[in-house]
């Protein structure tokens, strides 16, 4: 296309040259000769004017496309410039949180030392009057071996939906090992660390302990919550409960992961060191849940301000407490339709949970109730944790024994 164009042009210049040559000629400005010279002069004029503003052309196309090409690199070494420094600030944030959990690390090993070292150094006095050792002194010592050689286990009994009974939570457990492996159960466990006057520095080891395993677990799959049991001893430890704190604030991510359980007796009897540090872990988004529920004329509204936001009332009691037209939540029984007995807690933010469901007859009476999850033998035992769930490093899904 471009040898064509050329060809055009010269074809008009010649054109324009050999009329010029023919007027002049035919005007008799000039001889012949004269004439045909000059139509030359205009065709060399002409193709030097030509190619004069070719070059200007061509020189103007170059400039514009240097710029173009200055442009380029210069946006191009923004971006570079850009992406060094993002880089950069990924290194210095991997760099902070790998310090940063180092430090969680390094104050998580050290609460485990101290509580393990309460537990190792509380001198144990229980000799009978004859000078024979008494059966909790090898309880205790059994206690303290299995702490202090991590041998806890976390066992889980899953909360399922009603009707349909699909896992909605799971309630964990810790359980201890002797050193054969036996299982240590908690009435045996509690009764010897009673006698040696260390239930709170048992209470609160367990407690730590179950929150490092539920915290492995949820932090590779949040899509099932777990209430860790907390004792009133341990809310009440001016001692246990600051180092606590900061450990879970630091992991406060898990708080859509992790309920706190407390009895009912323990929440009506805490008293302000308690109901403060509560208070402090609902402030981390951490929510509570109340079991062990004797007295169903319970305080909703005081519930609710106190963070709670589950109750566990057995199937048992709560059919009794309407046959009997006892008063629930300040309600006599007998202004409560059955339907609407779930919908009294909802109104306040909790949700009821029907427990210990042992048979398919209380699962049709609690259905009637309409109450949203139900906890028992029947949907689950409590299972242990595999130890490979544990101890994975990627993403896992919950393991159970069994």
């Amino acid at each position: 296309m471009a040898k064509a164009a050329d060809i055009l042009i010269v074809l008009t210049y010649v054109m324009v040259a050999v009329v010029a040559a023919l007027g002049f000629d035919y005007l008799g400005l000039m001889s012949t000769a004269s004439a045909w010279m000059m139509g030359a002069i205009v065709f060399i004029v002409a193709g030097m004017a030509h190619s004069a503003a070719a070059r200007t052309a061509e020189r103007s196309a170059m400039e514009n496309e240097i710029q173009q090409l200055r442009a380029a690199n210069l946006a191009l070494a923004e971006e570079f410039e850009a992406a060094q420094e993002r880089l950069d600030e990924i290194a210095d944030a991997l760099r902070t949180e790998s310090v940063e959990r180092d430090n969680a690390l390094v104050h998580e090993v050290r609460v485990l030392e101290d509580l393990v070292r309460r537990v190792g150094e509380t001198p144990v006095d229980v000799r009978g009057s004859s000078g024979t050792e008494a059966s909790g002194q090898v309880d205790i010592e059994t206690v303290r071996d299995a702490l202090q050689s991590n041998r806890v286990d976390l066992y889980l009994q899953p909360v399922v939906t009603l009707p349909q009974r699909r896992t909605a939570f799971y309630e964990g457990y810790t359980r201890l090992r002797d050193a054969t492996g036996r299982i240590i159960t908690p009435s045996t466990f509690i009764e010897a660390a009673e006698q040696a006057g260390l239930m709170t520095e048992v209470d609160n080891l367990l407690l730590f302990r179950c929150v490092q395993i539920v915290r492995k677990l949820t932090g590779q799959d949040r899509k099932v919550a777990i209430f860790c049991n907390i004792s009133l001893n341990s809310l009440s430890d001016e001692t246990f409960f600051p180092t606590f704190l900061d450990f879970i604030r630091s992991h406060r991510q898990l708080a859509s992961s992790l309920i706190f359980e407390i009895s009912q007796r323990a929440f009506d009897e805490r008293d302000a060191i308690a109901a403060r540090n509560m208070a402090r872990m609902v402030d981390f988004g951490f929510r509570f849940s109340v079991d062990q529920v004797t007295n169903v004329n319970m305080d909703l509204e005081a519930m609710q301000r106190a963070g709670v936001r589950f109750v566990k009332i057995t199937g048992e009691r709560l059919l009794t407490a309407l046959d009997e037209h006892q008063t629930i939540a300040g309600y006599p029984a007998g202004d409560i339709a059955p339907q609407d007995l779930a919908a009294i807690f909802a109104r306040a933010g909790l949700d009821l949970i029907a427990e210990r469901v042992e048979d398919e007859a209380t699962v049709v009476e609690v259905l009637e109730l309409d109450v949203a999850f139900g906890q028992g033998h029947l949907f689950g035992t409590p299972r242990q944790v595999k130890d490979e769930a544990l101890e994975a490093e990627g993403p896992t899904e919950i393991s159970l024994v069994g």
